[in-house]
This record gives structure tokens, C-alpha cells and sequence, in this order.
């Protein structure tokens, strides 16, 4: 049933067409989180329309409302607690692998699900792979998991995401991802030459990392750029041929995919390169 259906008689006629048609869930059957945005205008109604998603899904023990965008180098959003338990540690699965998370505490898109399985698939056997803005391991869990790398590595800068980050390697029991915990700019260094592939999984400053991700790869490799565009792809494909000019390296542009809807207009985008 459908939330709008459950709250009909709940809301007026004005508020139920304000009220949220649809809302993200973390978890698992047997607990799962919430994460819902709700007009200012009905903020006050945010109690029943809480109430009325943790009927429509039982597995959802805590409905947590959006308070402001993603900030901050550790990329985490303001959350309200609005029904339920306070405790919203979570266990989500994807891809045939287990993910501990409180999303108050660390980032994590439940969206992007297939977007590391697409990935995965790319990686080829006893590749080194990299991955920036790690987090919670995501991708590099899916990418050991389904494919065969040598190795993966993950750098992170926020220290609550490590702790995570390593409690899901054991959860998955990976023996082949190594875990930095600091900043892209500085800890990259020490991977300089060693990598078949770079992930940039942060679209809204990749730009920043371009000279790191291009270091990072051996004589050839591959790197996985992510940005939020409309249309316009020449201000990045510009960004990555003056960077690798000045690395004095060669570049082929091999893909462009759109990976999610961002905004109205604006696409989380995944531009793929070789590097030569």
C-alpha cells in the first residue's frame, strides 16, 4: 500500500499533497532505517507520516528525517530521529555482501548498488585497485567479493567510516583490501605507480583528485571519474586532459555512463579513461 493511501485519513487534503510519495530504507528484514525529506510546510505532521512508514514496512524500527545536505570532507548529512529507536546501526546487504552502518555517522548509498556490481564486473583478474573516498568499503567489498583483484585499497578520511570499514571486511571475511585512513591528497602518495585501476566515487569534488588518481595507476590503467552534470562534459573531459598533459601521460576517453538522477536536470555521471 501505498504511504499517500495509509495517510488519507491521517492528513488534510493540502498536506497529503505535500506529503513525501516515496523514501530511501538501510537494512535488512529484520531491522532497517528510513530516511525520509519532508516539506517544511507539514513539518509538524512529520510524527503521523513517520508512524505511517513504519506501518507500510515493519522491518523499519527508526524513521530518520533529512536535515540538510551531504557537508564537510566526511560527507554526512544532519539527521532527526523522529519515530522509533534511537539506535539506527543497521545491517544492509547488496550484492551477496553484508554492510555495518549508522548513517548518522558515516556515509553510504544504498542507491549505487548496481553501480558497484557494474564495476565489479569490470575488474579483471589480479588487478590492484583503488579506491578514494572509500567509506564504509562498498566497493571495495564488491569488488573482492565478485571479481578476482589482486588487491583493493581504500582511502578514507572519516574515522567512524574506518571503524565500519573494518568490521564489514570481517563481516565479508576479505583478506585482500587494505584500509588508509586520511586525506586523498597526502595518503595517495604512497600508492603512486602501483595501481591497475583508480575509483573516484565522489562526484561533487573528483575534479580536486584528477593529478592523484592519474599517479596512482601504472604505465596503463583505468580511472573511474565520477561528476554531477546536466549535458555539458567538456569542463571535466578538459580538467583530465590538461592533468594528465602537465603528468605528461596519455588519455583515452572509453566511456560515459549515467549512473543516477541527482536533481532535475543533473545526472551523478561516471566518465571512464585509460591512461598510457
Amino acid at each position: 500500500m501505498a504511504l499517500k493511501n495509509l495517510l488519507k485519513n491521517k492528513l488534510t487534503k493540502k498536506e497529503l499533497s505535500l506529503a513525501p510519495s516515496s523514501f530511501d530504507i538501510i537494512g535488512g528484514k529484520e531491522k532497517a532505517v528510513a530516511i525520509v525529506e519532508i516539506d517544511d510546510k507539514i513539518k509538524k505532521r512529520r510524527k503521523t507520516i513517520a508512524n505511517a512508514i513504519m506501518k507500510q514496512h515493519k522491518n523499519v524500527k527508526s524513521v530518520l528525517l533529512k536535515q540538510s545536505e551531504r557537508k564537510g570532507v566526511e560527507r554526512l548529512r544532519e539527521y532527526k530521529v523522529i519515530a522509533g529507536d534511537k539506535n539506527t546501526e543497521v545491517i544492509h546487504k547488496e550484492n551477496n555482501c553484508r554492510f555495518l552502518i549508522d548513517i548518522q555517522k558515516a556515509y553510504f548509498s544504498q542507491r549505487e548498488g548496481t553501480e558497484r556490481d557494474r564495476i565489479a564486473k569490470l575488474v579483471k583478474k589480479n588487478e590492484v585497485v583503488m579506491v578514494f573516498f572509500a567509506g564504509i568499503g562498498p566497493f571495495n567489498i564488491v569488488i573482492s567479493k565478485k571479481s578476482m583483484p589482486k588487491k583493493t585499497i581504500g582511502i578514507e578520511i572519516n574515522p567512524e567510516a574506518v571503524r565500519y570499514f573494518w568490521q564489514n571486511i570481517k563481516l565479508n571475511k576479505i583478506e585482500n583490501t587494505q584500509i588508509i585512513l586520511g586525506d586523498v591528497k597526502e595518503r595517495a602518495k604512497e600508492f603512486y605507480g602501483l595501481c591497475n585501476r583508480v575509483l573516484m566515487p565522489l562526484p561533487e569534488s573528483s575534479n580536486k583528485f584528477i593529478e592523484e588518481a592519474i599517479q596512482c595507476l601504472k604505465k596503463k590503467g583505468v580511472c573511474h571519474y565520477y561528476c554531477f552534470i546536466s549535458d555539458d562534459m567538456a569542463k571535466h573531459k578538459a580538467a583530465i586532459r590538461k592533468t594528465a598533459k602537465k603528468l605528461n601521460r596519455k588519455i583515452k576517453f572509453i566511456g560515459i555512463s549515467k549512473v543516477l538522477p541527482y536533481s532535475p536536470g543533473i545526472w551523478k555521471t561516471r566518465v571512464d579513461f585509460e591512461v598510457d
